[in-house]
């Protein structure tokens, strides 16, 4: 389905994304799986390294574990490649796009120390560029898995999609904060966590029972291959977002039990409140257009959703970005 890739590249890919072995020598796994070397597979990762559409193996690291609170604020502007500028200078900045809704065009989601904090920032730079915003609190997560079938031309979350509220933080695990956060991107070896823990005087298997245990407890997540969806020819990213008066809850949720192709599904909050209604979110990522029409029938179908906006990305500022 996917252009340049040969058939070896796409199937050591598809296991990195959605089978990623939790073990010392995973690569070694995932040769014996397809048949083939071990050599083969890191020069077919080593490859797609290169040439920018694998970002990284690793881990998700879960920023409520850190105590941060996350927001999508969507901006309305006539300056937002300034603007988001500025926005990278103030926050953590995980996304910044513009996108096609009729009236806000900036959407970037950032991350901040607590709301107030984020919220005060927020109105200062709109003010200071003459800007109008609405703040998309992240009420409660249900999924962030954001992987690519390239078989089918269209995302498809992975199998530890799930997200945990309130996981603990490495301290409270008695985990050094570092040793956490370095688990995000796994050197490209045959032994990719033997350095790691050396430098933390553990053995490789006691760091890969470690990072079980974070999986498990939810400050990790999504473990595996990450790739760059439009270097991988996923060029059309949909933001759908979901109106349903009185459910929204069970709105979200029928979500991840009917529409695994969402990479993301977010139940919003918005300040101030009456500028936004659709607060059930979610992440759809395609080849083309024509693949997302059995996402928007499911849609149609559902009896939680009231009516629904396609959102659509029109540019990625922040192209590449390891998160």
């Amino acid at each position: 389905m996917i252009t340049g890739m040969s058939d070896i590249e796409k199937r050591v890919l598809m296991e990195l994304q959605y089978n990623f072995p939790l073990v010392s020598k995973p690569f070694d796994v995932v040769a014996k799986r397809l048949g083939t070397s071990v050599d083969e597979i890191i020069d077919v990762v080593k490859k797609m390294k290169e040439l920018g559409i694998l970002k990284r193996i690793g881990f998700y690291v879960n920023y409520k574990s850190y105590r941060q609170v996350a927001a999508l604020v969507a901006f309305r502007t006539d300056e937002p490649e300034k603007l988001a500028n500025e926005i990278l200078k103030n926050f953590t900045t995980t996304h910044s796009y513009i996108r096609n809704h009729p009236y806000y065009n900036l959407w970037v989601v950032v991350r901040d120390k607590n709301k107030e904090a984020l919220k005060n920032k927020i109105e200062k730079l709109a003010t200071q560029n003459k800007a109008d915003f609405v703040i998309l609190w992240s009420k409660r997560v249900y999924r962030l898995s954001v992987k690519y079938d390239l078989e089918k031309g269209i995302s498809r979350a992975g199998p530890f999609s799930k997200i945990v509220e309130n996981p603990p933080s490495p301290s409270e695990l008695g985990l050094d904060t570092n040793l956490v956060r370095a688990l995000r991107v796994l050197p490209l070896k045959r032994e990719p966590y033997k350095e790691l823990a050396t430098k933390y005087g553990l053995d490789e298997e006691r760091l890969v029972e470690i990072t079980k245990m974070l999986l498990e407890k939810g400050v990790l997540g999504d473990p595996g291959a990450a790739l760059d969806g439009h270097r991988a020819g996923f060029t059309y990213n949909a933001m759908v977002v979901m109106w349903s008066a009185t459910k929204e809850t069970e709105l979200c949720e029928w979500i991840i039990n009917n529409v695994p192709e969402a990479t993301h599904v977010v139940l919003r909050e918005p300040w101030p409140p009456e500028k936004w209604r659709h607060n059930c979110y979610m992440m759809v990522h395609a080849v083309d257009e024509t693949r997302l029409r059995p996402v928007y029938e499911k849609l149609d179908e559902s009896p939680y959703v009231k009516d629904y906006l396609q959102i659509i990305s029109l540019r990625d500022l922040l192209p590449g970005i390891i998160r």
